[in-house]
């Protein structure tokens, strides 16, 4: 069985491109980001940042789009032909939520998993994608069309306006974080002799200067 320990050498073959990369398996779907050296920060975009995802389609390949918190968009062609394995997904049943995705972050520099988690695909976003999936593997197939096919739109169409063209989107609803409780005071025994008054302070404390790092805003 294999296993993917965050931490640990990621258990497929190494690729020193960065770049994203999108399959399906027999039991769950793979997204798998491959960064440099990932940054701190990167790590808790990916770990916790709000995901999008949008499909497309050109030149008879699908494209998939996907974004994590304030990362930029990235994007990778899909065929369900790119291997003999059958790549069709399962149909829901009644009463299930939706698809699973697992999402892996890899330094493309060692090989090491960075960071996993899963995302959670609405029903009406994961039974339109298994159409599409469905109607792509009926799709005649050769491999040199493909290639030409995805090196083409590459050539023309940059990944912002591939989302733009995406006719399939969902984002993913995190929950909603609560404030922590604000602990009850307890109650003071009174006192026998009523303390002397706090003499005033001769300065006011200086207010808290704010913070010079704000956050980027979203591109």
């Amino acid at each position: 069985m294999t296993e993917f320990t965050v931490g640990k050498q990621f258990p497929l073959p190494p690729v020193t491109q960065e770049g994203a990369t999108f399959s399906v398996e027999p039991f769950t779907m793979m997204l798998i980001y491959r960064f440099d050296t990932p940054t701190e920060a990167e790590i808790k975009e990916f770990k916790d940042g709000e995901v999008q995802l949008a499909v497309t389609e050109l030149k008879n390949v699908l494209f998939i789009a996907s974004k994590f918190g304030h990362l930029n968009w990235s994007d990778c062609p899909y065929s369900t032909q790119l291997s003999e394995r059958e790549k069709i997904l399962p149909e829901l049943g009644e009463g299930h939520l939706g698809y699973s995705l697992d999402a892996f972050l890899v330094d493309s520099k060692t090989n090491i998993l960075i960071a996993h988690r899963l995302v959670r695909m609405e029903r009406s976003f994961s039974e339109k994608l298994r159409v599409l999936l469905i109607d792509d593997s009926r799709k005649a197939f050769d491999d040199a069309t493909y290639e030409k096919s995805v090196q083409e739109v590459y050539r023309n169409y940059p990944t912002r306006e591939l989302v733009k063209l995406a006719f399939l989107h969902m984002k993913e609803k995190l929950p909603e974080k609560k404030a922590p409780a604000t602990p009850a005071a307890e109650p003071q025994a009174p006192s026998a002799k009523a303390p002397a008054a706090e003499a005033p302070s001769a300065k006011a404390p200086a207010a808290e200067a704010p913070s010079a790092l704000e956050e980027t805003p979203d591109e």
